[in-house]
């Protein structure tokens, strides 16, 4: 085992250089060492995803509340980890695309200590380099900064800790174990689902030592008050940051009552895929075309197409941890953590590409492990030698097939061309050239303001342009029932209303269909420009228009 260690450091130093094939422009252009095959053309731009969480980082900064003057549906602790990098390294592109990293590398560690005591040094090694594979895949999103990293973190130190609490009888561990619990739920609320397969192994696991017997009713219910303390502390300091910023009515507002009716109230989209089918297709564009291989589509391409060999060999490798010959308590306990992370995919039925990173370490634990185990009984157990063989042979081919995938449609892709052929068009690319266009146009205004009505916030990134709403992202939700009788959605659009005629931004982007009062406030008030969906307000419009000044902003 002592040459493990060493390898996982030449792996993390490995992922390092691998995830920066990313942003390997902007490395170039900062030290003038190019160390990627295709370092051509401008670094990848940031999603919605990113540009949004950023600009909450931004604000906070700035002196904002979450929640109170910036209102998203998830709990804050992802949108804290934003305001740290944006801290750290400024509001601007490469400081977001260095953030994940440091998460990405502890998972490597925590995967790599996990397969090691399921399987052994050459599953610890083999796995952590299959999640460098997983969780950079661009199919999935992975080399971005999606939260899915931190929840994976905080996630798998869960199942660690756990494992470790219950290998030392220690009860340490699984109070550490229940604030990562309580950390990756105050990232996202789905991350709970956890506790259905952790609870279960506490209630019923077995002593550490002696003769594996059980470990008695009280000892076990113990175990489950100290690992929820552990949780409960988390969740009580984020909540007391947030109602001591005189955010908590708001909060609760987002976090509880929008987050469940996104999940509830939606609209289905048009020609939206069967939920029985869903989960493995992804989403179909609005045309009911599904992305390949089942069909044909330029919207957002399936998101097991860079890595299938190993989502496909993670489903024999799983049933081989639950139910092999050598499948103890704990092997079946990363067995259902990993399917209580695909029911996190699952639970919101919103299915977007980077929902599906939360398998990813256990689809690497769960390959490694059995591809370990087929070589060692290969060289040890002759009766099953041909059995292990053909086994092996066929997971080595699922592993050799997703490298070979992601060396060409990851590594061998310039980094900008990636959002393009993988995330759903040159999107990405357009809104980072128009919101540098609207920065430099507005440079030397008086606090200009950017209302964006759509999903479009890189431009509030890019342009540096901050919103006069709090409301400055539009989920499905909003969007469906902007003209609909509902409870929660109605108040939100008056309240933007309100804002807007209170205070009228110098510039507004639609980038849906306006809903009806937007509809009548912009003609009245707003001249359209030659940008398609921008409009400018009439009084500055001629200075909009004019040719920008040279003191441009610095570029994000």
């Amino acid at each position: 085992m002592r040459w493990s260690p060493i390898v996982l450091v030449v792996l993390m130093v490995l992922a390092v250089w691998y995830r920066a094939h990313t942003f390997a422009p902007d490395v170039r252009a900062v030290t003038g060492v190019d160390l990627w095959p295709r370092t051509v053309g401008a670094s990848e731009p940031l999603d919605c995803d990113e540009a949004a969480y950023a600009y909450m980082g931004h604000r906070v900064l700035k002196g904002d509340a979450l929640y109170r003057d910036l209102t998203e549906y998830k709990p804050p602790l992802g949108y804290w980890i934003y305001t740290a990098a944006v801290a750290a390294g400024g509001y601007r592109e490469l400081a977001i695309r260095l953030m994940a990293i440091p998460f990405v590398l502890g998972t490597i560690a925590a995967v790599w200590w996990v397969a090691g005591r399921l399987g052994g040094p050459i599953a610890a090694c083999l796995a952590a380099f299959l999640y460098i594979l997983l969780s950079t895949d661009p199919f999935v999103f992975g080399n971005g900064s999606n939260m899915e990293h931190f929840i994976n973190w905080f996630s798998i130190l869960t199942l660690e800790m756990t494992i470790r609490g219950l290998d030392r009888d220690d009860r340490r561990w699984l109070f550490g174990a229940g604030v990562a619990l309580g950390a990756s739920a105050m990232v996202k609320q789905v991350a709970l689902a956890q506790i259905v397969v952790i609870l279960p192994a506490l209630l019923l696991g077995r002593r550490a030592s002696g003769d594996g017997a059980p470990r008695g009713t009280r000892r076990s219910i113990g175990d489950v008050l100290i690992l929820g303390s552990g949780t409960a502390l988390i969740a009580g300091v984020a909540l007391a940051v947030v109602i001591a910023r005189g955010a908590g009515p708001a909060a609760y507002q987002d976090i509880v009552l929008q987050a469940r009716a996104l999940a509830t109230d939606t609209l289905p989209d048009p020609n939206q895929p069967s939920p029985a089918v869903r989960w493995l297709t992804g989403n179909a564009d609005p045309k009911g075309n599904l992305p390949p291989p089942f069909g044909t589509t330029d919207y957002y391409v399936w998101w097991a197409t860079g890595s299938w060999p190993l989502w496909l060999a993670s489903a024999p490798a799983l049933i081989y941890l639950t139910i092999g010959p050598r499948s103890d308590s704990r092997r079946r306990l990363a067995a259902g953590w990993t399917i209580a992370a695909w029911l996190q995919v699952i639970l919101p039925g919103l299915y977007w590409p980077h929902y599906y990173l939360l398998p990813t370490p256990g689809v690497a634990i769960a390959v490694a492990v059995a591809l370990a185990d087929a070589i060692g009984s290969v060289r040890r157990v002759p009766s099953r030698r041909w059995l292990a063989g053909v086994a092996a042979f066929l997971l080595a081919v699922a592993v050799a097939g997703t490298t070979a995938l992601q060396i060409r449609y990851y590594l061998a892709v310039p980094p900008a061309e990636l959002t393009r052929r993988y995330k759903g068009g040159g999107q990405w690319i357009v809104l980072r050239q128009l919101g540098r266009e609207l920065g430099r146009r507005c440079a030397g205004w008086d606090h200009p303001r950017l209302y964006v009505w759509g999903w479009q916030s890189p431009l509030h990134f890019y342009s540096g342009l901050d919103s006069p709403t709090r409301h400055f992202f539009v989920d499905n939700l909003l969007r469906d029932l902007a003209d609909r009788d509902h409870p929660l959605i109605g108040p939100r659009v008056a309240e933007i209303l309100d804002t807007l005629r209170r205070r009228p931004p110098e510039l507004i982007f639609a980038g849906y269909p306006p809903f009806s009062g937007l509809r009548a406030f912009l003609p009245a008030h707003y001249r359209r420009t030659r940008f398609p969906g921008l409009w400018v307000r009439a009084d500055v419009a001629d200075r909009f228009e004019a040719p920008a000044s040279t003191s441009a902003t610095t570029a994000r």
